[in-house]
């Protein structure tokens, strides 16, 4: 599974996105970590070969059965979209 990497002061945390390449939503999210200067991972999903995103999602899927892009790991927990704004508070307030 290709997982990039973006560099941040603020990597106490680790912090995962499951992204679509073309996603507004997904975009304004990397967009808000970069600007905050959180370090994180991201796997652009629909760039995967067809296998390797079906396992994906079905991985995805044992989280929460609606998948809802983007999705947000922070240390290996889901965190729900109604409340990533608040998750990128803390990440910056735990620094």
């Amino acid at each position: 599974m290709t997982v990039s990497t973006v560099s941040g002061k603020i990597a106490k945390h680790d912090v995962h996105l499951y992204t679509i390449s073309t996603c507004i939503w997904c975009k304004r999210l990397k967009t808000k970590l970069n600007s905050n200067n959180i370090k994180y991972c991201y796997t652009d999903i629909d760039l995967l070969p067809f296998d390797e995103k079906e396992r994906l999602k079905n991985t995805l899927r044992e989280t929460t059965p609606r998948l809802a892009f983007p999705m947000m790991f922070v240390d290996g927990h889901f965190i729900a979209n109604d409340d990533i704004d608040e998750q990128i508070e803390n990440l910056v307030q735990d620094g």
